[in-house]
């Protein structure tokens, strides 16, 4: 069943009547999510007031997001005369055709038998009430908004608005409800091309810390979270497909109803999947604002909390080098599991410059018997080079490719994610892990990237993922049992 990842407080006596109302009137039937929408929307404060004067929604493609706001708002000027509704999108014409489409679902169920008109214009639609509530349509303009004042503003799309219009909007539109006691706010849908904009900001709102002096801006967001993953990749680092474990958390539309019918399914997914790739899947399907900057790989506190006191190397590790990628610096880490299936990481060297690697590397593999793998590219292949040509003995090298570079990245943020990683709090890691960012490499794989090229390098993370990942595919050997004749 789909969870919110973030979800405002719902007071246990919000009445959800306007959504009941809306949703007859339109012809459907209600939705769990819909009734949880429905419920942050219509929390009141003692006075009855809205709770939330600011709605922030970001829910998938194909999960009754549009219905649910519409069911809500229709319901409300149903039963409370003289409400007004203002609402856009994106642009003008496709502000109206999401208004058309409500209208036609309404002229088919009756609308104009006596509950009101449907007033049919080109941009300039409106539904009005016989109580004398009414909705209309604009321009995503703070202009366009100035013409009449209204209980609520709906920015529906609104992950389409570009930042100027976003910043438009906040400047002049919003302010409108000031004087509303009963104004909200509501600006809702998918993720825009960066994190940036007036839906991203609202959500950003919504799910920090708010002053209890303020008011609330409130939440309802189904999406991934950026330390999970959206696909699975098998041991040796090839894509299998979709994780449908988060699919089926994220996506409501999956989650069946009473009647175990659903909005959508897992096959109709995988085909969206396979044509569209992962970046544009996982904005439209799984809510995911594009990486940038500011994303962390490993949640802080997640990291934090797999710090163990140092313990004993068994004699069976995995080793692992990387370089930064102008050659300022480079590490080397082992990685191993304990009894328990616990992935353990330790940096055994990490210094600046390059010269040093090759003779190090050879020296562990050496020491541990165990081949050392490395990325063969770029700032590495120098280092790689000079170890291949050490003899006596001949070290033993392990040359991964970029499928095992995405599969080691994603393997140790599962491990991390799921508590099954443990370190020693060594300051070059943690520095590397707090500069950790993802980059996309190809269609549908994505590797570690450094924040802030200038910051911290990343090359201790990177190369505890790569002797992980060594380690992992290297089956432990069985002692030989000496059998007397």
């Amino acid at each position: 069943m789909a969870e919110p990842t973030h979800l405002s407080e719902i007071p246990a006596d919000t009445d959800v009547s306007a959504y009941e109302r809306g949703l007859q009137m339109l012809g459907q039937a209600p939705t769990v999510q819909g009734r949880v929408l429905a419920g942050v929307l219509e929390a009141k404060c003692s006075d009855g007031t809205p709770l939330y004067p600011t709605v922030g929604v970001l829910m998938p493609r194909r999960s009754t997001k549009t219905t649910t706001l519409w069911a809500v708002l229709l319901g409300r000027c149903a039963l409370i005369p003289g409400y007004r509704v203002v609402t856009t999108a994106q642009d003008g014409t496709r502000a109206g055709n999401i208004m058309r489409e409500r209208m036609r679902e309404l002229e088919a169920h009756g609308f104009e038998e006596g509950i009101g008109q449907l007033r049919w214009s080109n941009g300039r639609e409106r539904i009005e009430f016989d109580n004398g509530s009414v909705i209309w349509v604009v321009a995503p303009s703070a202009g366009a908004f100035r013409s009449e004042a209204a209980d609520v503003e709906l920015f529906d799309e609104a992950g389409e608005l570009s930042v100027e219009k976003s910043a438009d909007l906040q400047a002049g539109a919003l302010p409108l409800l000031d004087t509303r006691p009963m104004g909200q706010a509501i600006v809702a849908g998918t993720p825009s091309k960066s994190r940036a904009g007036l839906l991203w900001q609202t959500l950003q709102d919504g799910r920090g810390e708010q002053p209890e002096d303020e008011e609330l801006t409130g939440i309802v967001d189904y999406s991934i979270r950026d330390d999970e993953e959206a696909v699975d990749l098998d041991d040796e680092g090839n894509l299998i497909g979709l994780n449908e474990a988060v699919l089926l958390r994220v996506h409501p539309g999956l989650t069946p109803d009473a009647d175990g019918r659903t909005l959508t399914t897992l096959r109709k997914m995988r085909a969206r999947f396979k044509a569209m790739g992962r970046a544009q899947f996982e904005r439209e399907y799984l809510c995911r604002f594009p990486i940038d900057a500011s994303t962390d790989a490993i949640a802080s506190a997640r990291w934090a909390a797999a710090k163990v006191e140092r313990t004993e190397r068994p004699e069976r590790v995995g080793v692992a080098f990387d370089c930064a990628y102008d050659s300022t610096s480079a590490s080397i880490v082992y990685a191993w599991r304990d009894e328990d299936g616990n992935a353990m990481v330790e940096v055994v060297a990490h210094e600046l410059g390059t010269g040093w690697v090759a003779a190090a590397a050879h020296r562990a593999a050496r020491v541990t018997g165990c081949p050392v793998a490395h990325d063969d590219i770029g700032a590495n292949r120098d280092p790689a080079t000079a170890l291949a040509r050490l003899r006596k003995p001949t070290p033993k090298v392990e040359r991964l490719q970029m499928k095992d570079i995405m599969g080691a990245a994603s393997r140790l943020v599962n491990e991390v994610n799921a508590g099954r990683l443990r370190h020693f709090g060594q300051d070059d890691l943690d520095a590397a892990v707090g500069n950790l960012t993802w980059r996309d490499v190809s269609k549908s794989g994505r590797a570690f990237g450094p924040k802030d090229y200038s910051g911290a390098p990343i090359s201790p993370i990177v190369a505890a993922s790569l002797a992980l990942w060594s380690y992992d595919r290297r089956p432990e050997r069985k002692r030989l049992a000496i059998v007397a004749a």
